[in-house]
């Protein structure tokens, strides 16, 4: 469908952001005024008080406009890439902030020249500073961290080296990547990434089978080059902890959140100890699959047939404000602001973005990419990322430009909450039973494939760098070798197909190390925060509307503490896996 074609109603308003050419030149030239004047900077930041503010106000300044504009330009771009005007104009703006970003860099290492006790002197003399407080106490926490000037350009220098792993495996993940086909009713069937997902839900079990053994025989055929570059990764992440003065190369990914080691291996020890919650699922799994053994290829087919009820957008809209109603009167009525505000993309048009997204600016309302189709999926997909949104909204709004963006530990949590309520919602109102099962199905998988699927990965992330860490080089053999092992320890009770041990060289997210555990530590605070609000659990809604609004005001842990949850010293993570418990022990009982 051509653009054009779709009603406004359901096309956001680019608008509200610049009105139109006239209005976004202006600030890109406002953009480099405020750039030359804060060059005037250079070897003066630290010289009072005064110097300290208005530069460190201007560089926050620059930060906050320079994203207005950036954000404007990809969301033109994404809502039709066929569009030359908006590949040129992102092409333009991602050069101007690049060339921004090398004329500001001198800010950071001049301020992390001089002891933070001078930083505290100026804060206490000029109250103005006081706001900024956080940002320079989490700024200094790095300091000894970070190198002369000599070796951080050596190392800056060195970035595109740094890269070639993820890039590599970029390129063999997605541009080289070739499938055998697959039959299915006969009929021959080309089978590729995208599609994967659909046919490992297959109810024909050779079509999954066939599906299952494609893929993973495409990787097998690139186990050796994809190990070398893994190890690569590996390498290069031991090195820069090594460089910069931290234990391991996972101390050094959990530092800037304030996170220490224990809770990593706290999630990989609890999850493990609650194995036998994900083995009696397989159980299930295969007594109602009508299975002697569960293969590799049987975790992914629902257990019930698929819920078949569309919903049009405005009929989605209302089921999600009822759904979402236990999180208060103000969360519905500024959720139901956010869906009319015009600034949700609903439906597919050609050269659109594929996917979902929730996107903005401190000032702008967040932005919500959707590819709308009217399933429950679709749906489930809208309360996600108005989660993000309403998240992005509360922040904003009640916090500094400084301390309004969230980090990435806490971002997954909002938006889990919404699902997870939808979910609930569903299951409470259906009145049929394979309807009532599919929800429950939903759940148990959802949790299944975050919290048990995303430790596994974190345990595997954990071995290898330990390994590696201690000289051991990662043949295809060794990381194959562990991987297997993970899944046998993890599916005791299935048959574990040998074609798995090649399942770690297709996961992306090991090119970010130590990324996935905030997967599995996300829904388990999410699980937590929706059992305590529907329990009635005392100050439980206020906790979390609190949770919403504190942004990046502190570290995350912090922030969680402030609204009741401690997950380094409390059973949260254990709640999340009773919540698991429960809801097999639903899907039994409504199954008789």
């Amino acid at each position: 469908m051509n653009r054009e074609n779709i009603d406004n109603k359901y096309k956001w308003d680019l608008s509200l952001i610049y009105k139109n050419d006239e209005e976004l030149n202006k600030d890109i030239n406002k953009l480099n005024n405020m750039v030359e004047k804060f060059i005037l900077f250079e070897n003066h930041v630290m010289d009072s008080s005064k110097t300290l503010y208005e530069s460190n106000k201007l560089y926050n300044d620059i930060a906050r406009l320079s994203n207005k504009i950036y954000t404007y330009a990809y969301l033109k771009y994404d809502e039709d890439m066929g569009v030359s005007k908006n590949k040129v104009l992102l092409g333009k703006i991602e050069k101007l902030i690049s060339e921004i970003s090398t004329k500001i860099s001198f800010y950071i290492p001049e301020v992390l020249s001089y002891d933070y006790s001078l930083v505290k002197k100026y804060i206490d003399e000029n109250k103005l500073l006081e706001e900024s407080r956080f940002s320079f106490e989490s700024l200094f926490r790095i300091k000894e961290h970070i190198l002369d000037k000599d070796k951080e350009n050596m190392l800056s220098s060195l970035e595109e080296i740094f890269n070639i792993p993820s890039n590599t495996f970029d390129m063999i993940d997605n541009v080289d990547i070739k499938l055998d086909p697959i039959t299915k009713n006969g009929k021959k069937i080309e089978l590729n990434t995208s599609n994967y997902s659909i046919y490992i839900k297959d109810e024909d079990r050779n079509v999954r089978k066939d599906a299952f053994n494609s893929l993973y025989k495409y990787y097998k055929s690139f186990i050796n080059t994809i190990s070398a570059v893994y190890f690569g990764n590996v390498k290069k992440d031991n090195y820069l902890a090594n460089v910069r003065h931290y234990n391991s190369a996972l101390e050094e990914e959990l530092f800037d959140d304030n996170i220490s080691v224990g809770l990593y291996d706290k999630l990989i020890n609890t999850v493990n100890s609650n194995l036998n919650l994900l083995q009696k699922y397989i159980e299930l799994r295969k007594e109602v699959l009508n299975l002697d053994e569960i293969h590799m290829y049987d975790l992914y087919v629902p257990l019930v047939k698929n819920y078949e009820k569309t919903w049009t957008f405005e009929e989605a809209k209302e089921l999600i404000l009822k759904a979402l109603s236990p999180l208060g009167e103000t969360y519905i009525k500024d959720l139901n602001n956010l869906f009319n505000s015009n600034c949700i993309d609903v439906y597919y048009n050609n050269n659109k973005k594929s996917g979902a997204y929730s996107s903005g600016t401190y000032d702008t309302l967040p932005y919500v990419l959707l590819n709308y189709e009217g399933n429950f999926n679709d749906v489930s997909t809208i309360a996600h990322e108005m989660g993000h949104s309403m998240h992005s909204y509360y922040s904003n709004t009640n916090n500094t430009f400084e301390d309004s963006s969230y980090p990435i530990f806490l971002a997954e949590i909002a938006s889990t909450v919404n699902e997870v309520l939808l979910n609930k919602y569903m299951y409470e109102h259906s009145d049929k039973k394979d309807e009532k099962l599919f929800f429950l199905n939903n759940l148990l998988e959802t949790i299944r494939t975050t919290l048990y699927r995303q430790t596994m990965f974190a345990e595997f992330e954990k071995i290898t760098h330990e390994k590696e860490k201690n000289n051991e080089v990662l043949t295809s053999e060794i990381l194959n070798d562990i991987y297997y092992d993970l899944n046998k320890k993890y599916f005791s009770n299935a048959y574990v197909d040998d074609n798995i041990k090649y399942e770690w060289a297709r996961i992306p997210h090991f090119y970010t190390s130590f990324y996935v555990y905030k997967y599995a530590t996300g829904i388990s605070v999410a699980l937590s925060i929706v059992s305590d609000i529907l329990n009635n659990k005392p100050h439980a809604l206020d906790n979390y509307l609190l949770f919403l609004k504190s942004g990046g005001s502190n570290y995350p842990l912090e922030i969680l503490k402030k609204c009741g949850i401690d997950i380094v010293n409390d059973d949260t993570i254990e709640k999340a896996l009773q919540v698991f418990d429960d809801t097999l022990e639903d899907f039994i009982r409504s199954r008789k």
